[in-house]
Order: structure tokens, then sequence, then C-alpha cells
């Protein structure tokens, strides 16, 4: 088959792409970084450099292709508006592949996308999937993951410097994570065997707490001293607006995490049906996790919220 797929050499796509080229499929790998061409090039992919955002090239780079993989990097945003960001971005890419004539679609989505606009960032997906929808007579599937463990990297810092943890939603909220590792193999699945009309694909590989997070963390990183700090919503803020995070943005994220903290069916539309449970759990993340904190000071002393 001709496959192309959007997203560089991407956390996902660099487990994808080496798979689809083992069983002798053609694939091509939209980028926007000349320099990533040699190196999608030494996997024995073609290399397609333009941007998302331009219709001409995703027409003609989509055209002669059975399957297009879509997905819209986080580099994509201007920090405005996420909602209209998106809604463009799906016209876009409803307009490509309408002329470009491909059959069989797969867009990476979200959790949230169908949860309304309480779900703050999570919603703009709603907006992507909405013009994709208006496509007619394709095969069209929806891959929604819950949240991904590597944002969980976001505190490797305090953890290091400060042995805690922050967050403005409690640790007693039990959570559901996923793996990249995880995302890919629903996808490599999708991309070999597209089903039939328009259908939706939740992926999810563990759930826990941050207290439980942590717990085990301490453990495996030898940090008895690790402890988690509750922030209110106006910490949050003003640390992203210290951290130069656009007006906008800091909004959309904090409407995101009030709805993490306040929503008990976040998760209701998550069934043994339309649901892939993974197989990176929580211990195999911690393994990951610890190693990254290999070599720090354990006598460092921890600090308050007031040091931030």
């Amino acid at each position: 088959m001709k496959i192309v797929m959007l997203g560089s050499l991407g956390n996902i796509n660099k487990l994808v792409i080496p798979e689809l080229l083992k069983m002798n499929h053609q694939v091509t790998v939209v980028t926007s970084n000349p320099d990533r061409v040699k190196n999608i090039k030494a996997l024995g992919a073609t290399a397609a450099v333009g941007t998302i955002s331009d219709i001409n090239f995703l027409t003609k780079t989509f055209a002669g292709n059975d399957i297009a993989y879509l997905m819209v990097p986080s580099t994509s945003s201007d920090g405005t508006d996420l909602n209209a960001e998106m809604k463009k971005q799906g016209t876009i890419f409803y307009s490509a592949l309408l002329n470009s004539g491909v059959q069989n679609v797969i867009q990476l989505s979200s959790i949230g996308a169908e949860s309304g606009p309480d779900a703050g960032s999570l919603y703009a997906y709603h907006y992507l999937e909405t013009e994709l929808n208006r496509l007619t007579n394709i095969n069209l599937a929806f891959i929604r993951p819950v949240g991904f463990y590597n944002n969980l990297y976001s505190h490797l810092d305090s953890i290091k410097n400060e042995r805690q943890i922050y967050s403005n939603v409690p640790d007693s909220i039990e959570q559901k994570y996923v793996a990249h590792e995880d995302i890919a193999e629903v996808a490599i699945k999708l991309i070999l065997k597209t089903p039939a009309k328009k259908t939706i694909h939740y992926v999810t590989s563990d759930s826990f707490s941050l207290k439980e997070f942590i717990t085990k963390l301490s453990v495996a990183a030898n940090l008895p001293d690790l402890q988690f700090i509750q922030i209110s919503d106006d910490q949050l803020k003003q640390g992203l607006l210290a951290n130069h995070v656009p007006d906008p943005i800091v909004d959309a994220l904090l409407k995101t995490s009030q709805f993490q903290k306040s929503n008990p069916d976040i998760y209701k539309d998550l069934t043994p049906e339309n649901t892939t449970y993974g197989q990176v759990k929580l211990i195999d993340f911690i393994k990951q996790y610890a190693g990254a904190l290999v070599g720090i000071d354990n006598s460092h002393h921890s600090s308050t919220i007031a040091d931030k």
C-alpha cells in the first residue's frame, strides 16, 4: 500500500514508520524541517517537505496514496485561539483530502473531543473532527488517546531541584494515561485495515493517581522525601504566564485541568468495544522515569511553593 504520514519522525511515527516499511509498504513522511529528510530516507521512506497549512502541498502529497495518517503537531499553534486554529486546519485537511481522492484516513485526535467546551484545550479536536466528518464515501478512523504518560515529565525539574510535584489537580484523583507505544500499535492496525465508514478508537494504558505515581517513583528513584504540593488554579496560571505561555493557551490549559478534577464523566465514552487497553503499565513507565532521574543529588533539601 501507499501511505502518507504527517508528523515527521515524532514519538509515534518513529515507531510506526519502521514497522510499515518492514511490511514493504511505500511510506511518504511529511516534514516541515528539511534537516529531517536525511533521517527519513535512511529509514527507507520518502520525504515530502512542506507545511500542513499549505492546501496545494497537501493535495499533491496525498494524491495517489491509499491511506493518509493525519496529526497536528503542537508546534503548529500560534498561541491565539486553539479552537479557531484547529477548525482552520480541519478545513485544510478536508479540502486536500477531497481533492486528492484518498479513501482511507486515520486522524490522531484526543479524548475530550466529544466532551464540550468545558474540556478546554482538548475540545479543540472537536472542531478538527467536525471538518473531517464532512467527508463522505471514505473510511475515517479517529484515534482518541487519553493523557500521555510523557506529560508527567513536566515535573522533572521540580523533582530534581525541590523533591516536589506541584499540581492544581488533587493527588487523589485517578486519571488515565497512555504510552506512545500503545498508540502506535493502534495506528498500525488501523492503517493496515481501516474500518469501514467512520469509527472512533480510544487508547489507554493504565489508570492511577498522582499519589500512587509519587509513592512508586519515590521507591524506584530512591527519593524518600518526594512529596506532592497542591497549588491553586491561579498559581498554575501565574506559573504558565511566567514561562511565557500565551494567555489564550493558559486559559485553555487551565480549563482542561479544571475539567480533569471536576468531571466524573471524562471517560464515560470509553467502552470495551471502542477502547484498546495497552501494554505499557505504570510500573513500566516508573522505570523509564526513574532512569531520567539517575544521578541527581539525593541530599538536596525540599523547598516550598514560595520558593518558586
